[in-house]
C-alpha cells in the first residue's frame, strides 16, 4: 500500500548578508582532536566518505547536513554491512574546526543506504558555519554552510547560482569547480542531477563521449540502479567541492526518474501501476543523496518537494515541482507547430493543490523580489528555429515546457498580478541559456515578469556560441534578450535596487579544467518586467 505524501510544509523563511568567507582551505582540512565515543567503533578498509559532504535548506537558525557512508559506492550496498553505524558531526565557526559550537552523533542505517540527514537548529542567523563528520577513525572533508538572516532582517545583497543538467558522460564538471570558487550564499539546483540512461560510448552523432559510464550500467529501474548512479555522479571531485562550498536548495526534474516523465507515467507509456514502483525507487534514491530535510522523505512514489524560502525583506522564493503533478505532454510531446490539445483549460504543470499553495504563498510574501524557482521554460517561445524546415511554418511550441499548458501559465501570472507582484522565474532543462521578458496573453502581450534559464553543467556536450538557430530565434522572439548554446550556469547578484544575472560559460567540457567567462550580464529593476544590459 502506498502512503500519501505528507502535507506538512517545510517552510524555510529567511535571508543572507553580504559578508563572504573564502572557500580556500575548507575541503580537506585536517580534523582537530575530537571525542570518539560511539563513532570510533566502526572500521573501514576504504574511505567511507567517498561521496563527500553537503549542506542544504538553510534556515535562520540552522540547516541540514548530509553525508553517506559508501566506501565502495558502485557496489550494491556501497560496500557497507547491515550494521547501523554511529557517525559524529561537529559544527564550528572556523574552517580549521577549532571553535566547535555543536557536536552530536547520528546513526546511519542500511535501509536508507547509510545516508545521514542531520537537521541542526539553534544557531545564529546570517553567518557562516563549518562542519565535518567522523565515522570510526575516518574524518570527512570540511564543508561550509550559512544560516539565513532573520525573516524580517534588511539584507544588502545575496549572491547565488542556478544550475543543473549534469549528465556525467556528457562532459567534465568543471562548471561545479568554478561555482565553488564564486563564494556564493547558496545554489539552486533545478534538477537532472543524474541521468537514468544506459551505458553508451558515443553521442547521437557517433562522436565519442568525454566520459563513459561503466559497462554494467543499464537504464535505472531498481533502487540499486539509482543508488549506483548517484554513487558515480557524487564521486566527482568538482561536484563534491561545490557541495562543500555552500548550501544547496535541491529540486528534481525528469532524469532523476525517467526521461520526460509526467505524473504517473513515462514517455514509454508504462502503465501507472508499474511506473509508480520505479518512481518510488527513484524518489528514495534522490532523498538519500540530497541535502534536504526529513520533511522531504518520500512516501512510496509520493514526495512533497515544493516549499518556500524567505530571504529577509529582500526576496521570497517558491521552489516548485513541475513533474509529479503535471498533465501528460500533449500531441506526443516534442516541438510541435500546432497542438489544439495544449489549449485545454484544465491542463496543469503543478496540479491543483500546488497551485493553491502558491496562491497562499503569494498572499503572505512581502519580499522586494518574488522568485519562482522551477524546472522547465515558463515563458512563451517560438521554437520553430529548432525544427528542420522550420522556416516553412509560422510558430512552434515545446510540449515538455509550460507551452503545453498555457492556461496554467496564465493562472500563475494572474496570481502574481492579483497580488501586485512580478515574478523572476528561474528555470533550466533546455541545455541552453535563455533570458527573456515574460508576456501575458491577456491583456494581449502585456509584460508580466522576467525569466533566466540556466544552461546545463555538462548535458548536451560542447555547444557553439553561434548556433544556426540563433538569429532566427531572436527574429521570432523580440522578448528574448539572450540565447547561448554553451555549458555553464547563471550567477545571480540581488539587492534592493537591482537583480543582475551573469550567464557564465565554459570554453569546453570535453577536457577538465577549462576557463570560464561571462557571456552576458543582464539587469532588472524591482517591479519592472524589462531586461537591461548590465
Amino acid at each position: 500500500m502506498w502512503f500519501a505524501a505528507s502535507r506538512m510544509e517545510s517552510d524555510m523563511t529567511a535571508p543572507f548578508v553580504s559578508r563572504r568567507t573564502v572557500l580556500q582551505g575548507i575541503v580537506g582540512v585536517a580534523a582537530a582532536s575530537v571525542s570518539r565515543i560511539g563513532a570510533a567503533q566502526a572500521k573501514f578498509k576504504e574511505f567511507p566518505f567517498s561521496l563527500g559532504v553537503a549542506a542544504g535548506d538553510p534556515a535562520p537558525d540552522g540547516f541540514v547536513l548530509w553525508t553517506r557512508l559508501a566506501p565502495m559506492p558502485l557496489k550494491a550496498r556501497g560496500g557497507m554491512s547491515r550494521k547501523p553505524i554511529p557517525v559524529r558531526f561537529d559544527i564550528a565557526t572556523d574552517p580549521q574546526m577549532t571553535a566547535i559550537v555543536r557536536s552530536g552523533t547520528a546513526t546511519s542505517h542500511i535501509e536508507t543506504a547509510h545516508a545521514l540527514h542531520v537537521e541542526v537548529d539553534g544557531l545564529e542567523p546570517g553567518r557562516d558555519y563549518f562542519y565535518r563528520f567522523r565515522a570510526g577513525d575516518a574524518d570527512s572533508a570540511v564543508g561550509r554552510a550559512r544560516t539565513l538572516p532573520a525573516p524580517n532582517a534588511a539584507v544588502d545583497r545575496i549572491k547565488f547560482a542556478s544550475a543543473g543538467c549534469q549528465q556525467w558522460e556528457g562532459g567534465y564538471y568543471t562548471a561545479w569547480r568554478h561555482i565553488a570558487d564564486e563564494n556564493l550564499d547558496f545554489v539552486i539546483h533545478y534538477g537532472d542531477y543524474i541521468y537514468e540512461g544506459a551505458h553508451r560510448a558515443a553521442d547521437g552523432n557517433n562522436k565519442p563521449l568525454p566520459r563513459t559510464l561503466p559497462e554494467d550500467f543499464k537504464a535505472c529501474i531498481t533502487l540499486t540502479d539509482y543508488r549506483r548512479r548517484y554513487g558515480l555522479y557524487k564521486s566527482d571531485p568538482d561536484l563534491q567541492t561545490a557541495h562543500a562550498s555552500c548550501p544547496f536548495y535541491s529540486s528534481y526534474d525528469d532524469h532523476e526518474v525517467a526521461n520526460n516523465w509526467a505524473g504517473d507515467t513515462d514517455a514509454r507509456n508504462t502503465p501507472p501501476e508499474d511506473f509508480l514502483f520505479r518512481r518510488a525507487a527513484a524518489f528514495q534514491a534522490w532523498y538519500e543523496h540530497m541535502p534536504v530535510r526529513r520533511g522531504l522523505m518520500p512516501r512510496g512514489p509520493d514526495l512533497r518537494s515544493y516549499r518556500a524560502v524567505r530571504i529577509g525583506k529582500l526576496a521570497d522564493i517558491a521552489i516548485l515541482d513541475t513533474r509529479q503533478f503535471r498533465t501528460k505532454q500533449p500531441c506526443g510531446d516534442g516541438i510541435k507547430p500546432s497542438c489544439p490539445e495544449a489549449e485545454i483549460s484544465t491542463r496543469t504543470m503543478m496540479g491543483t493543490p500546488q497551485e493553491h499553495w502558491l496562491a497562499d504563498h503569494l498572499k503572505h510574501a512581502t519580499g522586494m523580489w518574488q522568485v519562482l524557482a522551477q524546472q522547465v521554460m515558463f515563458g512563451r517561445l517560438n521554437w520553430r528555429a529548432f525544427l528542420k524546415h522550420g522556416e516553412a511554418i509560422a510558430h512552434a511550441e515545446n510540449m515538455d515546457k509550460w507551452d503545453s499548458a498555457p492556461a496554467a501559465r496564465e493562472r500563475i501570472l494572474a496570481m502574481y498580478a492579483a497580488n501586485k507582484k512580478m515574478p523572476v522565474v528561474l528555470s533550466g532543462d533546455a541545455h541552453k541559456a535563455f533570458a527573456m521578458e515574460i508576456e501575458r496573453e491577456k491583456p494581449r502581450r502585456s509584460p508580466a515578469g522576467v525569466e533566466f534559464l540556466a544552461t546545463s553543467i555538462s548535458s548536451g556536450g560542447d555547444g557553439a556560441i553561434d548556433a544556426p538557430s540563433t538569429q532566427p530565434l531572436y527574429a521570432d522572439n523580440p522578448h528574448l534578450k539572450f540565447f547561448a548554446n554553451l555549458r555553464g550556469y547563471t550567477r545571480h547578484t540581488v539587492s534592493a535596487k537591482e537583480w543582475r544575472a551573469d550567464h557564465r560559460a565554459l570554453e569546453s567540457i570535453a577536457k577538465p579544467g577549462a576557463a570560464i567567462t561571462t557571456l552576458k550580464s543582464l539587469a532588472v529593476e524591482p517591479h519592472i518586467a524589462k531586461l537591461n544590459e548590465a
